[in-house]
């Protein structure tokens, strides 16, 4: 049960960036704490490279929960419109839609760029694959979560 709750709270971390909110601080320090980890191993940072990377790499997090969290306010609106909305009112959502879409990729580029002065490129190739193997660790222990909870209920 507890690991199924840290891999909500971590999948929401890195999906929509919500946890911040919602959650109580330890449990986002101990999610925080298994990503550094596990990102230094991936990655294979150096002590010295960690002590440069981490600090632009958490900038980055920082801007990209901030997108998401527009994202996600904007994809709300689009959900739940507003009664009477005119044509214009639905171009100017989709072009902010749009636009926080080309505000993720601009600051995935400006990062790279900023990753590739802090490390060698292979490093930062190996972080991009770490992130996604993040994610997948993340859903595969969910669902292995998810399981236990399902055989404990069909045990009583």
């Amino acid at each position: 049960m507890k690991n199924s709750i840290l891999i909500i709270v971590v999948l929401l971390c890195s999906l929509t960036g919500m946890a911040q909110r919602q959650f109580d601080p330890q449990t986002i320090e101990l999610i925080k704490t298994k990503k550094i980890a596990f990102m230094t191993e991936a990655i294979g940072l150096t002590s010295q490279e960690a002590e440069k990377f981490w600090p632009v790499y958490n900038e980055l997090e920082k801007e990209r929960y901030r997108l998401m969290d527009k994202k996600r306010d904007l994809e709300q609106k689009s959900e739940t419109p507003k009664p009477g909305m005119s044509e214009s009112d639905y171009r100017k959502l989709a072009t902010e839609i749009a636009a926080t879409h080309a505000s993720e990729g601009k600051l995935i580029e400006e990062y790279n760029v900023k990753l590739l002065n802090i490390l060698p490129a292979e490093k930062v190739v190996k972080l991009y694959r770490a992130e996604g193997k993040f994610r997948g660790y993340l859903m595969h222990e969910f669902r292995k979560g998810q399981e236990d909870k399902k055989e404990k209920e069909g045990n009583k």
